[in-house]
């Protein structure tokens, strides 16, 4: 609903150019799958031609049913254009290495383990240009991982200088 009402916002004309070169950081939040909880993020875009993007991230899946992640992302967007530029589609592959923390109770003690991998990510998204340096979006992604597979949807917003 937030991001409705953003997107509700942004003026009609807006004209923006997915050109090499232009860079971009943000925030996500949504939602992380395997734990079932709230995800946030920083985002930053780096545009190494008009339609190849990279997109390193950090992100934290936060504590529920005792299990909290912290992840890398280094994904690649390939963004398909049109209405004007202002709206583009990309789907999105990557690397991943995630961080998680499971607790949980052992009798009467409190045991908790952690376990780093490595994964890969593959997803889609969609964005908005809301005029020249702000854009809004959506992304949703699946990072195949040992143990730890899931689905993340988010909202992003960017800032593009």
């Amino acid at each position: 609903m937030l991001v409705f009402s953003a997107l509700m916002m942004c003026p009609a004309t807006a004209n923006a150019q997915f050109a090499r070169g232009e860079k971009s950081i943000g925030a996500k939040t949504g939602y992380a799958g395997k734990n079932e909880s709230l995800a946030i993020g920083m985002v930053f875009q780096y545009s190494i031609s008009n339609h190849i993007r990279l997109s390193p991230e950090l992100g934290w899946a936060i504590k529920h049913h005792g299990l909290d992640a912290f992840n890398l992302d280094l994904n690649v967007h390939t963004p398909f254009t049109f209405t004007g530029e202002r709206v583009a589609l990309y789907p999105l592959a990557g690397l991943n290495y995630s961080s998680w923390n499971k607790v949980f109770h052992d009798g009467t003690k409190k045991q908790s383990l952690h376990h780093s991998r490595f994964g890969v990510n593959f997803g889609a998204g969609f964005e908005i240009r809301c005029g020249s340096r702000l854009k809004l979006g959506f992304e949703g992604r699946y990072t195949l991982i040992k143990s730890y597979s899931g689905s993340t949807l988010c909202a992003v917003f960017g800032y593009i200088f």
